[in-house]
């Protein structure tokens, strides 16, 4: 047994070592964001339920002197997806929705899919593992990439239902099943979770998710009360993906004020896959939840097996795509993506995502660690979480 001096040395030694390590950080993220010339961000981490960083550093606009708060909000795109096959999965645990159902039992406007001439089905685990077959923003590559192009299914002016028939009677983009594609399958994740629930997309989130996880902040558009706090837009302006691995290819350009920016009136589009606003503690709030096996504060949002069954990668053994290029030994479970195999640092079976406007998360169950950054560059959360995950872990070696 410790003698009681003895304790308090190493006590002392474990909390300057805790402490040096986070300047340290301080200093170090200081010093990127103004070597890059960027805005600022707003850095959450936590271990077990302890909060071992939460700053918000540099400015909102680099032109201005406005200072970034640890309650700004940003536009977190992708990383709604998780929030959404959440919000699916508590109408699978009442029973309303099956995993292994036609997606058209739910949303019968939708015409007969096909692949190669011949009728698929497409289910709804399939719809949350992005395995159904479906595609995202248009182009000139084939026929269904122009289909898309025309159609415009995520055009803000769309309703769900208008989304629904937009894309209805365009080709899948492979077999059911058969590989992964990222795609618009969290907005008609949305459309299902209207047509069952039987009220709007946000009405539900608000409701099932965001009151009872305390996520004040989040929603789909910014409120008058709070407009002040969105963050302004900027853009990495690079041409080749290789180079969005570190800053320096490319200028970094303001592309939306958050005094002029859309995100200031409610959308007709309620869009499951990257229509959200939220602030770093929001999402932690959520993070916590699936953490804890789907309870927080005591409050079950989502059973543990669903939870279970989300964070499992649903991808093993199939073609993954853009995967692999951004993180290694990764796959995709319910809406983000999942370690399949021990990395550096990071633990297996660790859950992450990021959005396109420079938000990004990751919680590693074996560290008991969670990471929060909400950064507004679009393309450039891939150079952040580059730069980010090594020095992270070295606070974690520190708190240790």
């Amino acid at each position: 047994m410790m003698n009681k001096p003895f304790q308090l040395l190493l006590s002392l030694y474990l909390f300057s070592s805790s402490t040096l390590a986070n300047e340290e950080f301080s200093s170090k993220f200081t010093s990127f964001i103004n070597e890059h010339n960027l805005p600022g961000a707003v850095v959450l981490i936590k271990k077990g339920d302890e909060t071992l960083h939460y700053r918000a550093y540099g400015k909102v606009n680099v032109e201005q002197n406005r200072p970034m708060q640890h309650d700004s909000i940003f536009r977190i795109y992708s990383m709604s997806k998780p929030i959404t096959a959440v919000a699916l999965l508590q109408l699978v645990e009442q029973g309303k929705v099956s995993l292994n159902d036609d997606i058209r039992k739910y949303l019968p406007n939708f015409e007969p899919f096909t692949f190669e001439g011949e009728q698929q089905i497409v289910t709804v685990h399939q719809l949350l593992a992005h395995t159904a077959g479906f595609g995202y923003g248009g182009g000139f590559k084939s026929w269904v990439s122009i289909r898309y192009l025309l159609a415009n299914p995520l055009s803000r002016s769309n309703t769900l239902a208008d989304l629904v028939d937009d894309l209805s009677g365009i080709d899948l983009r492979f077999q059911p099943g058969n590989q992964f594609r990222y795609s618009i399958a969290s907005d008609i994740q949305g459309a299902i979770i209207e047509s069952v629930a039987n009220m709007p997309l946000d009405h539900y989130l608000k409701t099932h998710i965001f009151m009872p996880l305390n996520m004040k902040d989040t929603g789909f558009y910014v409120p008058k009360n709070k407009q002040s706090r969105l963050v302004d837009m900027y853009e990495y302006d690079i041409s080749k993906f290789e180079q969005a691995y570190q800053y320096g290819h490319g200028d970094i350009d303001l592309s939306e004020a958050g005094d002029d920016s859309e995100y200031l009136e409610r959308p007709v589009l309620m869009s499951g896959g990257g229509g959200l606003v939220s602030t770093a503690s929001d999402y932690s709030n959520f993070l916590a939840m699936l953490q804890q096996k789907g309870k927080f504060n005591g409050h079950r949002v989502l059973s543990q097996q669903l939870v279970e069954t989300m964070l499992s990668s649903k991808t093993t053994g199939l073609d993954t795509h853009f995967l692999p290029k951004v993180y290694q030994d990764a796959g995709f479970g319910y809406g983000l993506g999942i370690k399949e195999k021990p990395g550096k640092a990071q633990g297996k079976g660790s859950f992450f995502w990021a959005g396109k406007g420079g938000t990004l998360f990751w919680a590693d169950p074996v560290n008991d660690l969670q990471v929060v950054v909400m950064m507004q560059i679009e393309n450039g959360w891939i150079a952040l979480e580059k730069w980010l995950k090594p020095e992270v872990y070295k606070i974690i070696e520190a708190h240790k």
